[in-house]
Protein backbone atom coordinates (compact mmCIF):
# COMPACT_ATOMS: atom_id res chain seq x y z
CA UNK A 1 0.00 0.00 0.00
CA UNK A 2 2.84 2.33 0.86
CA UNK A 3 4.45 1.57 -2.51
CA UNK A 4 1.23 2.50 -4.28
CA UNK A 5 1.01 5.71 -2.28
CA UNK A 6 4.61 6.57 -3.21
CA UNK A 7 3.89 5.84 -6.87
CA UNK A 8 0.80 8.02 -6.74
CA UNK A 9 2.89 10.82 -5.24
CA UNK A 10 5.47 10.53 -8.02
CA UNK A 11 2.75 10.61 -10.67
CA UNK A 12 1.13 13.59 -9.00
CA UNK A 13 4.41 15.46 -8.93
CA UNK A 14 5.05 14.60 -12.59
CA UNK A 15 1.58 15.84 -13.47
CA UNK A 16 2.21 19.01 -11.49
CA UNK A 17 5.47 19.62 -13.35
CA UNK A 18 3.69 19.11 -16.67
CA UNK A 19 0.95 21.53 -15.68
CA UNK A 20 3.54 24.22 -14.94
CA UNK A 21 4.36 24.47 -18.65
CA UNK A 22 1.90 27.14 -19.61
CA UNK A 23 1.80 30.69 -20.89
CA UNK A 24 2.33 32.67 -24.08
CA UNK A 25 5.86 33.11 -25.42
CA UNK A 26 7.54 34.89 -28.33
CA UNK A 27 10.63 33.37 -29.92
CA UNK A 28 12.35 34.71 -33.03
CA UNK A 29 15.48 35.30 -35.07
CA UNK A 30 17.09 33.35 -37.91
CA UNK A 31 15.07 32.67 -41.05
CA UNK A 32 17.28 29.61 -41.59
CA UNK A 33 16.27 28.18 -38.21
CA UNK A 34 12.62 29.09 -38.84
CA UNK A 35 11.58 25.80 -40.54
CA UNK A 36 12.92 23.87 -37.53
CA UNK A 37 11.28 26.28 -35.10
CA UNK A 38 7.86 26.21 -36.78
CA UNK A 39 7.69 22.41 -36.93
CA UNK A 40 9.09 21.96 -33.41
CA UNK A 41 6.74 24.56 -31.93
CA UNK A 42 3.74 22.85 -33.52
CA UNK A 43 4.63 19.51 -31.93
CA UNK A 44 5.74 21.06 -28.63
CA UNK A 45 2.38 22.81 -28.27
CA UNK A 46 0.55 19.55 -28.92
CA UNK A 47 2.57 17.98 -26.11
CA UNK A 48 1.99 21.01 -23.87
CA UNK A 49 -1.49 22.40 -24.60
CA UNK A 50 -1.11 25.15 -22.01
CA UNK A 51 1.76 26.71 -23.96
CA UNK A 52 1.38 29.13 -26.89
CA UNK A 53 4.53 30.08 -28.81
CA UNK A 54 5.08 32.30 -31.84
CA UNK A 55 8.32 32.56 -33.83
CA UNK A 56 9.16 35.79 -35.67
CA UNK A 57 11.68 35.21 -38.49
CA UNK A 58 13.52 38.53 -38.38
CA UNK A 59 17.12 37.37 -38.92
CA UNK A 60 19.83 36.20 -36.53
CA UNK A 61 21.17 39.65 -35.68
CA UNK A 62 17.73 41.08 -35.02
CA UNK A 63 16.86 37.99 -32.96
CA UNK A 64 19.91 38.35 -30.72
CA UNK A 65 19.18 42.05 -30.26
CA UNK A 66 15.56 41.33 -29.30
CA UNK A 67 16.66 38.56 -26.93
CA UNK A 68 19.15 40.76 -25.09
CA UNK A 69 16.54 43.54 -24.90
CA UNK A 70 14.05 41.15 -23.30
CA UNK A 71 11.59 41.38 -26.21
CA UNK A 72 11.74 37.64 -26.87
CA UNK A 73 12.78 34.79 -24.59
CA UNK A 74 14.51 32.49 -27.09
CA UNK A 75 16.29 33.25 -30.37
CA UNK A 76 17.26 31.15 -33.35
CA UNK A 77 20.64 31.87 -34.94
CA UNK A 78 22.50 30.67 -38.02
CA UNK A 79 25.51 32.82 -37.09
CA UNK A 80 28.19 32.00 -34.56
CA UNK A 81 28.38 35.22 -32.57
CA UNK A 82 31.48 36.26 -30.62
CA UNK A 83 31.42 36.37 -26.82
CA UNK A 84 31.29 40.19 -26.97
CA UNK A 85 28.26 40.08 -29.27
CA UNK A 86 26.49 37.43 -27.21
CA UNK A 87 27.01 39.26 -23.90
CA UNK A 88 24.98 36.92 -21.65
CA UNK A 89 23.33 35.02 -24.50
CA UNK A 90 23.78 31.24 -24.19
CA UNK A 91 23.97 29.28 -27.48
CA UNK A 92 23.05 25.61 -27.92
CA UNK A 93 23.78 23.79 -31.20
CA UNK A 94 20.59 22.16 -32.49
CA UNK A 95 21.51 21.27 -36.08
CA UNK A 96 24.17 21.47 -38.77
CA UNK A 97 23.79 23.11 -42.17
CA UNK A 98 25.79 23.81 -45.29
CA UNK A 99 25.45 26.91 -47.45
CA UNK A 100 24.67 26.06 -51.05
CA UNK A 101 25.99 28.30 -53.82
CA UNK A 102 23.32 28.56 -56.51
CA UNK A 103 23.35 30.08 -59.98
CA UNK A 104 20.83 30.79 -62.70
CA UNK A 105 20.25 28.08 -65.30
CA UNK A 106 22.19 29.98 -68.01
CA UNK A 107 25.47 29.59 -66.08
CA UNK A 108 26.91 26.25 -67.21
CA UNK A 109 29.32 25.68 -64.35
CA UNK A 110 29.62 22.75 -61.97
CA UNK A 111 32.22 24.09 -59.54
CA UNK A 112 33.64 27.33 -58.17
CA UNK A 113 36.63 27.86 -55.92
CA UNK A 114 36.06 29.49 -52.57
CA UNK A 115 38.71 32.08 -53.47
CA UNK A 116 36.84 33.09 -56.65
CA UNK A 117 33.56 33.10 -54.76
CA UNK A 118 35.06 35.58 -52.31
CA UNK A 119 36.29 37.75 -55.19
CA UNK A 120 32.81 37.76 -56.74
CA UNK A 121 31.25 38.90 -53.47
CA UNK A 122 33.98 41.48 -52.91
CA UNK A 123 33.35 42.80 -56.44
CA UNK A 124 36.82 41.91 -57.79
CA UNK A 125 35.34 39.50 -60.37
CA UNK A 126 32.29 40.77 -62.25
CA UNK A 127 32.13 38.62 -65.41
CA UNK A 128 31.49 34.89 -65.59
CA UNK A 129 34.19 34.42 -68.27
CA UNK A 130 36.80 35.05 -65.54
CA UNK A 131 35.76 31.86 -63.72
CA UNK A 132 35.20 29.62 -66.74
CA UNK A 133 31.66 30.68 -67.57
CA UNK A 134 30.05 32.69 -70.41
CA UNK A 135 30.93 36.30 -71.28
CA UNK A 136 28.16 37.67 -69.10
CA UNK A 137 27.95 40.10 -66.21
CA UNK A 138 27.64 38.45 -62.80
CA UNK A 139 24.53 39.52 -60.92
CA UNK A 140 25.29 39.13 -57.21
CA UNK A 141 22.39 38.27 -54.92
CA UNK A 142 23.18 38.89 -51.26
CA UNK A 143 21.34 38.78 -47.93
CA UNK A 144 20.66 41.79 -45.71
CA UNK A 145 22.94 42.64 -42.78
CA UNK A 146 20.60 41.26 -40.10
CA UNK A 147 20.85 37.77 -41.58
CA UNK A 148 22.87 35.06 -39.86
CA UNK A 149 23.41 33.49 -43.28
CA UNK A 150 24.95 36.79 -44.44
CA UNK A 151 27.30 36.74 -41.44
CA UNK A 152 28.14 33.05 -41.85
CA UNK A 153 28.94 33.42 -45.55
CA UNK A 154 31.14 36.41 -44.77
CA UNK A 155 33.09 34.48 -42.13
CA UNK A 156 33.34 31.22 -44.09
CA UNK A 157 34.07 32.66 -47.52
CA UNK A 158 34.94 36.33 -47.64
CA UNK A 159 37.32 36.47 -44.66
CA UNK A 160 38.76 32.98 -44.97
CA UNK A 161 41.60 33.88 -47.33
CA UNK A 162 41.69 37.65 -47.12
CA UNK A 163 41.67 37.83 -43.31
CA UNK A 164 40.67 41.46 -43.39
CA UNK A 165 37.51 43.52 -43.56
CA UNK A 166 37.10 43.85 -47.34
CA UNK A 167 33.54 45.04 -47.85
CA UNK A 168 30.84 43.15 -49.71
CA UNK A 169 30.24 44.56 -53.18
CA UNK A 170 27.58 47.29 -53.20
CA UNK A 171 26.52 46.16 -56.68
CA UNK A 172 24.18 43.45 -55.41
CA UNK A 173 20.51 42.59 -55.11
CA UNK A 174 19.75 42.49 -51.37
CA UNK A 175 17.17 39.97 -50.14
CA UNK A 176 15.51 39.30 -46.80
CA UNK A 177 15.44 35.51 -46.60
CA UNK A 178 16.50 32.23 -48.20
CA UNK A 179 13.34 31.80 -50.25
CA UNK A 180 13.74 35.25 -51.78
CA UNK A 181 17.36 34.48 -52.73
CA UNK A 182 16.21 31.26 -54.40
CA UNK A 183 13.48 33.09 -56.34
CA UNK A 184 15.81 35.89 -57.49
CA UNK A 185 18.52 33.49 -58.66
CA UNK A 186 16.02 31.27 -60.45
CA UNK A 187 14.54 34.23 -62.34
CA UNK A 188 17.60 36.46 -62.97
CA UNK A 189 20.00 35.57 -65.82
CA UNK A 190 23.66 35.69 -64.79
CA UNK A 191 22.87 35.60 -61.09
CA UNK A 192 24.59 33.89 -58.19
CA UNK A 193 23.46 33.55 -54.57
CA UNK A 194 23.85 31.47 -51.45
CA UNK A 195 21.18 29.72 -49.40
CA UNK A 196 20.89 27.17 -46.64
CA UNK A 197 21.15 23.69 -48.21
CA UNK A 198 17.48 23.07 -47.46
CA UNK A 199 16.50 25.84 -49.89
CA UNK A 200 18.69 24.83 -52.87
CA UNK A 201 15.92 22.63 -54.30
CA UNK A 202 13.83 25.75 -54.97
CA UNK A 203 16.48 26.94 -57.44
CA UNK A 204 17.08 23.48 -58.90
CA UNK A 205 13.35 22.93 -59.50
CA UNK A 206 13.29 26.20 -61.45
CA UNK A 207 16.11 24.94 -63.66
CA UNK A 208 18.99 26.55 -61.76
CA UNK A 209 22.20 24.93 -60.54
CA UNK A 210 23.81 24.14 -57.23
CA UNK A 211 27.61 24.39 -57.48
CA UNK A 212 30.35 22.41 -55.86
CA UNK A 213 32.81 24.55 -53.89
CA UNK A 214 36.49 23.64 -54.19
CA UNK A 215 35.27 20.48 -55.98
CA UNK A 216 33.29 19.34 -52.93
CA UNK A 217 29.53 18.83 -53.20
CA UNK A 218 27.20 20.32 -50.56
CA UNK A 219 25.95 17.02 -49.13
CA UNK A 220 24.98 15.90 -45.65
CA UNK A 221 27.89 13.46 -45.53
CA UNK A 222 30.39 16.14 -46.52
CA UNK A 223 29.05 18.60 -43.95
CA UNK A 224 29.22 16.04 -41.13
CA UNK A 225 32.73 15.01 -42.22
CA UNK A 226 33.72 18.71 -42.29
CA UNK A 227 34.84 18.38 -45.91
CA UNK A 228 32.44 20.92 -47.40
CA UNK A 229 34.08 24.33 -46.92
CA UNK A 230 30.90 26.35 -46.34
CA UNK A 231 29.34 24.60 -43.33
CA UNK A 232 27.96 25.91 -40.06
CA UNK A 233 26.03 25.11 -36.91
CA UNK A 234 22.50 26.33 -36.13
CA UNK A 235 21.70 27.53 -32.62
CA UNK A 236 19.02 28.33 -30.12
CA UNK A 237 19.96 31.17 -27.75
CA UNK A 238 18.64 32.14 -24.35
CA UNK A 239 19.51 35.15 -22.20
CA UNK A 240 21.57 33.50 -19.52
CA UNK A 241 21.19 29.82 -18.71
CA UNK A 242 17.51 28.86 -18.98
CA UNK A 243 15.78 27.96 -15.70
CA UNK A 244 15.36 24.22 -15.18
CA UNK A 245 11.55 24.33 -15.18
CA UNK A 246 11.17 26.96 -17.91
CA UNK A 247 9.41 26.56 -21.24
CA UNK A 248 12.61 27.70 -22.96
CA UNK A 249 14.65 24.89 -21.38
CA UNK A 250 11.90 22.36 -22.12
CA UNK A 251 11.75 23.51 -25.75
CA UNK A 252 15.53 23.26 -26.23
CA UNK A 253 15.50 19.79 -24.65
CA UNK A 254 12.67 18.78 -26.99
CA UNK A 255 14.55 19.97 -30.10
CA UNK A 256 17.61 17.99 -28.98
CA UNK A 257 15.55 14.87 -28.22
CA UNK A 258 15.21 12.05 -30.78
CA UNK A 259 11.79 13.40 -31.80
CA UNK A 260 13.15 16.92 -32.13
CA UNK A 261 16.14 15.79 -34.16
CA UNK A 262 13.76 13.84 -36.41
CA UNK A 263 12.01 17.17 -37.03
CA UNK A 264 15.40 18.72 -37.89
CA UNK A 265 15.93 15.98 -40.48
CA UNK A 266 12.37 16.25 -41.80
CA UNK A 267 12.92 19.90 -42.80
CA UNK A 268 16.17 19.00 -44.59
CA UNK A 269 18.72 20.04 -41.99
CA UNK A 270 21.32 17.81 -40.40
CA UNK A 271 20.81 16.43 -36.88
CA UNK A 272 23.57 17.02 -34.36
CA UNK A 273 25.96 14.05 -34.58
CA UNK A 274 25.93 11.84 -31.49
CA UNK A 275 29.11 12.05 -29.43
Amino acid sequence: MKKLTALALVLALAGSAFAQLSGTFTFGGSTTVAPIAYAAIEQFQKNNPGVKISYEATGSGAGLKALLAGQISLAGSSAEFSADQLMDGKPVVIALDGLSVVVNKNIKLANISRANLAKIYHGDISNWKDVGGPDLKIVVVNRDESSGTYAAFWELVCLKDFGKAVAYTKDAIVTKENGEVAAKVASTPGSIGYVGMAFADQVIKAGGRELQVDAVAPTVANVIAKKYPISRSLFLLTKGAPAAASVEKAFIDFVLSPKGQAIVKSVDYIPVPKK
